[in-house]
This record gives structure tokens, sequence and C-alpha cells, in this order.
């Protein structure tokens, strides 16, 4: 093979061994079963001709599978997505809009500011008038769960506007989840509809059956079952399916379900790929009869999670919410260092990759497909690094131009992973927002949206 070619390039990275603590969900490693049914992608790469069924009009294979889809999720409906999660958070925001006549009125959404950055690509795309929810922040500069008091106070200030719908992250990156039964429920009494982006949730409907032994906290379960209207699942990044797989489930009487449809063909690829759809498939289907996998896997993840508690310097963080946690999601954090720091010894020093790293933390993430060993080896590592790492402050790589102090934000500006927005576009760069951005840039992370 052609060492300059990028599948080189990348067999290359994957033959070096190193220990994948992020998405996509496979983890490389993709079960028998799935492997099985995904063999000679090439030949299964087809287009829509007779007997292969249309994605946009669904009326053979492709909605049989679907409707399975459907059943195991117990929604009113169930469309693949093959562009992620982003174009079902587009089409949804979209639909609810139509239904809400937009375009005839002045129009608003009720949005937590720590959203997706396509959540704003919407507002802007449609030129819906955001009101933001409180949503606070912790020590660890973790944001915590929607404030419904702040919900209760903007639909009663704001009781004569046209309120298209409302959009939340639950749970959200680290695994916080909001009150989605009661914010449901106060939406509802103002026929105002939920869209839910629980696009690092696709596995929560697959472990709500399990007895999770003496854990303090209660594990979350899928906004599906608590109320909302519409719910937009990443598969790739939680289950073993391949990267830009989503579903977009509805259940749902307040949005039109033709304007939902429209608004996929508008933000959805005219070609979808069959592979993909193949793989979202035989992922459900695997998901669907692996309640002796998820119960090894979370058994062994909550043997790590508590093997963890004898560190003195790294520790895990978990909500304490009442409401519950998705518990899949490891955050560490360390008083010797800060995050970025962490994840660069993780990776340089134990050849594991984290799947973000943030100033005062890290977040590796767990799936089906870690095992027993796999763990084993993230918790050898962070026990080395607990009992014999010094910290040493590194000298900073770059520094944020003057010139950026004080002046509007051009362009959303925002570090990915996760990719929800430091600043919003529009919003000014103050001193203390100014000084978090030099200090991720002196770490050697990327912003985004700054002219760097």
């Amino acid at each position: 093979m052609n060492k300059d070619c990028l599948a080189y390039k990348l067999k290359e990275y994957v033959s070096s061994g190193i220990l994948p603590m992020h998405m996509p969900g496979h983890k490389r490693k993709v079960p028998k079963e799935i492997e099985e049914m995904m063999t000679d992608i090439y030949k299964m790469d087809l287009t829509e001709v007779d007997g292969t069924d249309n994605l946009h009009d669904a009326t053979g294979i492709i909605k049989d599978s679907m409707e399975f889809a459907k059943d195991v999720y117990k929604s009113n409906k169930t469309y693949y997505l093959i562009n992620g999660s982003s174009c079902g958070i587009l089409s949804s925001i979209r639909a609810c809009a139509c239904t809400g006549n937009y375009k005839n009125k002045k129009s608003y959404i009720v949005v937590a500011p720590n959203a997706h950055f396509s959540v704003y690509n919407a507002v802007e795309l449609l030129n819906l008038t955001p009101i933001y929810l409180d949503v606070y922040y912790n020590e660890l500069d973790i944001a915590g769960s929607c404030d419904i008091k702040s919900l209760k106070n903007i639909l009663e200030a704001n009781e004569e506007k046209n309120i298209v719908a409302a959009v939340i992250t639950s749970p959200t990156y680290e695994g916080v989840v909001s009150d989605i039964e009661g914010i449901s429920n106060l939406l509802h009494k103002k026929n105002i509809p939920l869209i839910v982006d629980e696009a690092h949730g696709g596995h929560l409907n697959y472990i709500s059956n399990i007895d999770f032994g003496k854990s303090k906290n209660k594990f979350c379960v899928s906004a599906l079952c608590l109320g909302a209207d519409i719910v937009v699942q990443s598969l790739h990044k939680t289950l073993p399916a391949l990267t830009q797989t989503a579903l977009c489930h509805t259940r749902s009487e307040l949005v039109s379900e033709k304007y939902l449809e429209e608004s996929l063909h508008i933000f959805e690829t005219s070609s979808p790929s069959y592979i993909f759809m193949a793989g979202i498939d035989a992922c459900i289907r695997y998901m669907a009869d692996s309640d002796k996998e998820m119960i090894s896997y979370i058994n062994n993840l909550f043997e790590f999670r508590n093997s963890t508690k004898v560190f003195k310097h790294i520790h895990l963080w978990e909500d304490d919410s009442t409401i519950g946690y998705d518990f899949t999601k490891l955050v560490i954090y360390s008083d010797m260092m800060d995050g970025i720091t962490l994840a660069d010894i993780l990776r340089s020093s134990y050849n594991i990759e984290t799947e973000m790293s943030k100033l005062k933390f890290v977040l590796a993430y767990s799936t089906v497909c870690d095992s027993k060993d796999d763990f084993a080896g993230l918790y050898n590592a962070l026990k080395d690094i607990d009992e014999n790492f010094s910290y040493m402050e590194k000298k900073p790589l770059a520094n944020l131009n003057k010139k950026y102090l004080g002046k509007v934000a051009e362009d959303n500006i925002y570090i990915y992973p996760p990719g929800v927005p430091v600043l919003k576009k529009g919003d000014i760069i103050d001193r203390k927002y100014f000084d978090l951005l030099d200090e991720y840039i002196k770490k050697g992370k990327k912003v985004y949206g700054l002219d760097l």
C-alpha cells in the first residue's frame, strides 16, 4: 500500500495499539455479530434502484428496518440519520418552527446555552430569537442541569410570544441530565414541544432494566421515556456503529410529521449511504439482544469507578443529582495538574487517547465494547500517575493576541470537542473570557472561531 495514502496512515495509527477511550463506540473491535453482517461493504454500497428502497420515501426494506427500530425504542416514529445528530437537530428545530408558522410570525426558541453549535446554526438559519435558560457551572466548569425555575419564569414572562420549541442537551458530554419530565410537563401546558439533544445518550435505552447494585445514585434513563417530543441520538458515540450514524425519534402530537420529513430531506444528503443504514440496522438488532453484554460492561464499569476511590491525587467526578447520572462518562481530574496535561501524559506515556481534555478535567468515554482489560489499562495508568508523577508547569506554547480583548465575537468561538460555544456570535470577549481562551491556547488547544 502506498504509504502516502490516508488509509495507510489510519492503519498505521491503529497498529500503534493505542487504547481508545473515546468515540466511536465500537472502539475498533465491533462485536462479531455486527462484523458478520457488515463484511464486504463495497458489495453493499448501493443506490436507490428497484428493490433497495429510498430513505427519503421509504416503502420497502428501509421502512421495515426503521419500523423495527421504532418498536425497539417504543417511539411513534424513528428516522435513520446519515449526517449525524447535527442533521437531526437542524431538522427537528425547522420542523417545530414550521409547525409554529415561523415564516409569518416573529418566533422564539428556548435554548439551554450549553447546546451544540448545530442548535445555534439552526437558530441563525431560521432567524429565530433564542431565549436562554439558566445553566450553572460547578468548580470544574461542568454545566449542571437546566433550571426548571428559570424555565417557569421564561414562560411566564414571554406568554404572548410565539415560542416554537425548547432545546436542551441531556445527558451532556459529561453525563449530566436534566429533569426532562418536569421540563416537558411545563412546556406542554403551553403547547410548546421539547427537543432533547441526546446525542451522548444512545446507550440509555439498553440499560434501563439493569440492576446497578449499591450505587448511591441512579442511572439516568432516556428522554424518550420522560415526555420529550423529539429525541436525537448518535449511535456512533456510545454504541457499536459507524461514525456519522444517528437516529431521530418522535413521540409527539405537537410537531408536524410532514414538516420533519420535509426538513430531513433538506438537511440530509440525497445520496444516503447504504453501508451506514445497514450499520444502523445491525447495531440496533445487536443491542436489542445484548442484555448479557450490557450487564458485563456495567459491572466492569462500576468496578473501575470504585477502584479509583483509593487514589490520592486523581479523582473521578460524578453528579450527585437525585434525577440520575450517566455513569458511562468518566470525568477525571487531578489536584496535581490541569486536564490538558493529564491527557497529554496518558497519550505520550501510556498510549491511551481520551475523548476530550479541558483545563480542569479529562473526559474518557466508555462503551459496551470496552473489555475488562481496557478498564484495567486505564486504571493502571491513572494509578501510576497518582503515585509517581509530579507536575511541572509547561512553558506556554502561545498567547492570544490582545486585539481580541473587548471585541465582539464575529463567529461562535468554541473548543472541539465538544463543540459547545465558549462565546456566541455577537458576545463581547471580556477579560474573563479572554483569559479563559488565552489559557486554552497556552496549553496548545485549538480554539475555533478566532482568526489565529
